[in-house]
């Protein structure tokens, strides 16, 4: 049976989910430029991928920031 997070497990859950956050993005992005520079094209799916990403986190935090006020 699950039970609740105690403040040491959510505060080593939240690191993981934002490190997992800043490699992904930092690796689209990487992954976009390159696409850029070695084909004269736009980012293709990694930039759409990378501002779907970032759109969702900044949409998430305007919530739950209105949410908590």
């Amino acid at each position: 049976m699950l039970r609740k997070q105690d403040e040491m497990e959510k505060q080593q859950s939240d690191q993981a989910a934002k490190n997992g956050f800043v490699f992904y993005t930092v690796a689209l992005l990487v992954w976009a430029i390159v696409n850029q520079i070695t084909s004269h094209a736009d980012g293709g799916w990694a930039y759409i991928i990378l501002m779907g990403g970032v759109m969702v986190y900044a949409f998430t935090r305007v919530y739950y920031n209105r949410k908590v006020r």
